[in-house]
């Protein structure tokens, strides 16, 4: 009987000795499953938060790309500097349009007329659009025409014909403006038919007194004397002496021009 007993305790921990491997390795395969989704996650997490950060970085950038373009281009499109511009373009095709009218008037006898145009605080950006393409093609235009006209004033200066010349003599000029009088000196000078130059008045007192003004005389084609952009008097080609008194405004029209010249008409040679 004891002996029996003993032989059932050596079997008894013999099993036990057997089996206690058997259960660690179980569990150290089942902590293995049961880690291994883990890390899984884990991994998945890591690599998804990075690319929802990216994407929401990138949306925002884009975002705001959109807002700067709209904001830059509305401001272009409905801004009020783009009317102010316009209006300074067609303010200034004015002037260049009206000094080629004055020019060609005064050395031709007569101009183009100039565009009919409305007051600027009239129209639209449209409008003023139209107006400046208006003014562009007249200036276009008289420009054509001045170029032909000092081609052929270089003409006349190489073969003058009968009347094409004349030669002006200032004899008395006084000027007034800004609280100032002064006598210019006398001038001499001679003028082809079309031709257009502006002399410098001096004080006659003093040659480097300050004191100075200019005045544009013009011999147009239609044998016209112009002074400051008004007709004194009409050259006959035929008569060889003349003179004319004239009392003009001065350039900037801030004062008056009042004097009298001699000219004769320079014979072919």
């Amino acid at each position: 009987m004891p002996t029996f007993r003993s032989g059932l305790l050596l079997a008894t921990l013999l099993l036990s000795a057997c089996s206690m491997p058997i259960f660690q390795d179980l569990q150290n395969k089942q902590t293995e499953k049961t880690s291994t989704p883990n890390t899984v996650n884990t991994v998945n997490t890591e690599q998804t938060k990075p690319s929802k950060t990216t994407d929401n970085e990138v949306a925002t950038v884009e975002t705001s790309v959109i807002t700067e373009t709209n904001n830059s281009n509305g401001s272009k499109a409905s801004g009020p500097d783009s009317n102010t511009d316009l209006a300074e373009q067609l303010n200034t095709q004015r002037k260049l349009a009206n000094a080629n009218f004055t020019e060609l008037k005064n050395r031709v006898g007569n101009a183009p007329e100039l565009p009919r145009l409305l007051a600027t605080g009239q129209l639209n950006s449209k409008e003023i659009n139209s107006e400046i393409q208006q003014l562009r093609s007249y200036i276009s235009k008289t420009n054509t025409a001045i170029a032909l006209l000092n081609a052929r004033v270089e003409d006349r200066e190489k073969v003058a014909m009968s009347g094409d010349l004349i030669r002006i003599f200032l004899s008395e000029a006084t000027v007034t403006h800004d609280n100032m009088t002064f006598k210019a000196q006398p001038l001499v000078g001679q003028w082809v038919r079309g031709e257009s130059r502006v002399i410098r008045l001096k004080d006659n007192i003093l040659f480097e007194n300050p004191k100075s003004e200019d005045m544009h005389i013009t011999f147009s084609e239609t044998y016209q004397l112009v002074v400051n952009g008004e007709v004194i008097s009409t050259v006959n080609p035929k008569k060889e002496k003349n003179n004319a008194s004239f009392n003009v405004t001065t350039s900037g029209n801030n004062g008056t021009i009042v004097g009298k010249l001699d000219y004769r008409v320079v014979d072919n040679e």
